[in-house]
């Protein structure tokens, strides 16, 4: 785990590396505009070293602007995301997030399903695991 976690967004959003995977936790209620976004994936990008990384979401009641949703579907830092939510609207905002990205995408109410789902793609080298096919790449929700 990172000693320290790295605060982004104007302290709305935690990030840190627990395990091989970067967490990054959004403070409920928040609204994330475009510029939070760029801000969250400068830290992740931090993070991840100049490699990819399995992410850990936690974005429970928080808001994200059409324009951050497709901000955030640009990211190249990231290897999987697991969104963690706890409710409808939150799945929602998950589905609606990972349209365009282009990496493989799960929502989860279990933040112990969403590791575990997370650790499958864990590697030594930081990419996708060797059995791993391209066919994952399509973002999906669960």
């Amino acid at each position: 785990m990172t000693p320290e976690p790295i605060l982004a967004a104007n302290g709305k959003n935690s990030l840190c590396v627990n395990g091989g995977i970067i967490e990054s936790v959004w403070v409920p209620g928040s609204f994330v505009d475009v510029v939070d976004a760029r801000d969250a994936m400068r830290a992740t990008a931090q993070l991840a070293e100049a490699g990819r990384m399995p992410m850990l979401s936690v974005m429970t009641d928080v808001e994200i602007s059409a324009a951050a949703r497709y901000e955030f579907a640009k990211s190249v830092d990231v290897l999987a995301i697991a969104v963690l939510g706890s409710s409808a609207v939150d799945r929602v905002v998950a589905a609606a997030t990972s349209r365009d990205s282009q990496y493989p995408h799960e929502f989860f109410t279990s933040r112990n399903d969403a590791v575990a789902w997370l650790n499958g793609f864990v590697s030594g080298s930081g990419g996708l695991r060797q059995d791993e096919p391209d066919s994952a790449m399509a973002p999906r929700s669960r």
